[in-house]
This record gives C-alpha cells, structure tokens and sequence, in this order.
C-alpha cells in the first residue's frame, strides 16, 4: 500500500471505483430547455433601455450567448461524454441566484428558469 492509500484509509484490497455509465441521450432534452432559457434571457437583456454602454451587462450577456453556443454545439452531437457536458456546464452562470437585485427584476422569471434549467441538467447527468 502506498503513502497516499495510507493517509486516505485505502487498503490494496479495495475494489477498483469504476464510473457509470452516461447516456448522453437522457440529458438531451433539459440541455434543449437550458439552452432555449438561455436564449430568451440574452434576449430580454439585450433591448434598447439595456445598459448596453456598462461593460459588465455586456459581458454577461456575451458569456450567456457563448454558453448557448457551446450547449447547441454539443447537443447537435451524435453522442458526448459527461466530462464534456461539464465541461460547457461550468460555463453557465444565471444572471445571479437568490432575491433578484431591484434592477433585474423585469428578469427574475427568465432568470429563474436558468437556473432551474442548469439544476435539470444536472440531475438528468447524475
């Protein structure tokens, strides 16, 4: 048994962990929900009174666009790994998470739905 096995309680007699199977088929819907509330709240973001001129509104509404893209881009594969689905997955961040701040309000529900879009995906992985 090796230091690392020792320090984590590892005896050489503990069987080999090997990992499930993924079916990249089961998660092709809520990626297709995500994907589409993704797009709907870039949308709603990026509207005449949006504060187009504030560079961190239009880096998340860049970073939402481009989180759509690499979603659309992996589900349009015949088939894709978990590791690359969380790969993208990371990549995804709701507007902000909790009470909508005063300003996002008009965005809550949209919002809402990312959120529960990634959580979705998520659970359809697992």
């Amino acid at each position: 048994m090796g230091i690392l096995g020792k320090l984590f309680g590892r005896s050489s007699d503990d069987a080999e962990v090997t990992p499930a199977h993924f079916d990249s088929e089961a998660v092709r819907e809520p990626v297709d929900e995500l994907i589409g509330a993704l797009g709907e709240l870039a949308d709603a973001m990026d509207t005449e009174d949006a504060p187009m001129s504030n560079p961190g509104w239009r880096g998340r509404l860049r970073d939402l666009r481009n989180a759509r893209g690499e979603l659309r881009l992996l589900s349009r594969k015949p088939t894709f790994s978990k590791d690359d689905l969380f790969e993208v997955l990371t990549t995804v961040r709701p507007l902000y998470r909790g009470e909508p701040p005063k300003d996002f309000a008009r965005l809550a529900d949209l919002n809402d739905r990312v959120v529960e879009g990634i959580e979705a995906v998520y659970q359809a992985a697992s």
